[in-house]
């Protein structure tokens, strides 16, 4: 491993089961960046009460047949950041008018993430700007119990984050994370600048 005076965090923007379409960044793809990286750390959604059963079940795609496999054949630390299994689609109302627009949400997203293609469009700006703002429609028809809990696990997530730089200063940290937290993580995680300093997953 190598290290230096100060951490240095990427974040990389995953896209759930939209990784098995044809698309440039599909799961063998994930799985290269990773590798090619070579993180000390690497951040992954998944509990820790999971990671230690060795329990994917639950975890997302990405952690299953992406992050799982390369933590296996590579010297790299995986730290479980995840406080709760679920994930953003897990507060997608169950009836109604809501759940259908959320389902146009949904679909338009996807479009964007197709239209996308590629590992670098998906965590550059613009895709960033335009992933930001579907996100915000949709959490605006959740109700507020789950935009809460929402807000509290992804504060939660940027906790142990945090706790596992603290732990381990001076390494290279990749947190692989679903897109659609990135809007909330991102300022978060810019708070803590004086432990390390973000930068593109490519410069890492």
């Amino acid at each position: 491993m190598r290290y230096s005076s100060q951490t240095r965090l990427a974040i990389l923007g995953t896209m759930s089961d939209l990784h098995r379409q044809p698309i440039a960044y599909d799961l063998d793809c994930l799985r290269k960046v990773v590798a090619d990286l070579a993180p000390d750390l690497l951040c992954a959604e998944i509990t820790m009460e999971s990671w230690e059963r060795e329990d994917f079940s639950k975890a997302s795609l990405e952690v299953r047949e992406a992050v799982a496999p390369i933590i296996a054949s590579t010297d790299i630390v995986l730290i479980p950041v995840a406080p709760t299994p679920e994930r953003y689609t897990d507060f997608t109302p169950v009836s109604g008018w809501r759940r259908r627009l959320m389902r146009t949400f949904d679909r338009l997203l996807r479009w964007g993430q197709i239209q996308a293609d590629d590992v670098q469009t998906v965590n550059g700006p613009w895709f960033g700007a335009f992933c930001h703002a579907v996100c915000w429609l949709t959490e605006s028809l959740w109700t507020t119990k789950d935009r809460a809990a929402w807000e509290r696990q992804n504060k939660e997530l940027v906790e142990n984050i945090v706790c596992a730089v603290q732990r381990d200063s001076g390494r290279r940290v990749l947190v692989a994370i679903q897109c659609q937290r990135l809007h909330r993580l991102m300022p978060l995680l810019y708070a803590h600048d004086d432990l390390f300093k973000i930068v593109a997953y490519q410069n890492l």
